[in-house]
């Protein structure tokens, strides 16, 4: 949440809190609520001002979440990222639907938003990032791609004065952890993934890792980025891992190579 500047007026006191609207409280909303919650000061510290949640949209209300108020859910979106109470809408509910039309609503609304949904703005990033525009509010997405690392706030900043000439890396740690596993154990393709399903690295249903359709949302919204060009997912050539076999692990070992799985831009 450090990332999100806000442009405050002579209405607003550095005590009046920033009101935050979440949609979405799975593994990744619940947390995000809960630091909210729970590192008020740390949040002062860095943003200036504390953060409240407003509201929390959900599927189901009546789900019990631990640690946190039952009066702050809904099931009404809509109305959630319209209120003229909401300072910010923090996007964590993923995929394309209603995810596009409810940001784009917020947006319009003069919220600023914080999104980490690749697929999305891999596909409307341009749309989005017009919006925001227009209304003079903020998008950020950082946690969208490598965000630990991170890459998206130099690229979109600190080397806006540089001509960035290419882009690479490892970009998704589900394809990463089946590759290693299979150098390092002589581990098969389905062996390495259900290990990563056990282990939670991987989805249920593993195809946008292991075909390669989140390497290459993420290498749009680099490329996007680096080059000051947009583009979509469904513009990046993909290739998935999951023709990878032990001879191909092999015979990479032969030439002192591993095999990895790169978004180049």
């Amino acid at each position: 949440m450090s990332e999100v500047q806000v442009h405050d007026t002579a209405e607003h006191s550095s005590s009046e809190p920033l009101r935050v609207a979440l949609l979405g409280c799975g593994t990744v909303g619940s947390q995000v609520a809960r630091m909210i919650l729970t590192r008020g000061d740390d949040i002062i510290a860095r943003v200036g001002r504390p953060l409240e949640i407003a509201g929390i949209s959900v599927a189901h209300v009546d789900r019990p979440r631990q640690g946190l108020d039952s009066r702050l859910f809904t099931t009404d979106s809509a109305a959630l990222v319209s209120r003229p109470d909401v300072d910010i809408v923090v996007e964590l509910m993923g995929g394309i639907d209603p995810a596009r039309e409810l940001i784009l609503t917020a947006l319009r609304s003069g919220k600023s938003v914080v999104t980490a949904n690749k697929a999305l703005l891999a596909a409307h990033g341009e749309e989005l990032n017009a919006a925001a525009e227009h209304n003079g509010v903020d998008l950020y997405y950082e946690a969208a791609v490598a965000g630990a690392i991170p890459i998206v706030r130099p690229l979109r900043e600190s080397l806006v004065g540089d001509q960035v000439r290419q882009v690479m890396g490892i970009v998704n740690g589900t394809t990463n952890y089946v590759l290693d596993q299979m150098t390092t154990t002589g581990m098969d393709f389905e062996q390495a993934v259900a290990q990563a399903q056990q282990k939670g690295y991987a989805e249920a249903d593993p195809t946008a890792d292991v075909e390669g359709y989140d390497a290459a949302a993420k290498a749009a919204l680099l490329a996007s980025l680096a080059f000051h060009t947009r583009m979509r997912g469904d513009q990046v050539y993909r290739e998935g891992i999951t023709h990878i076999t032990p001879d191909d692990i092999a015979s990479a070992k032969d030439l002192d190579c591993v095999i990895k799985l790169l978004a180049v831009c």
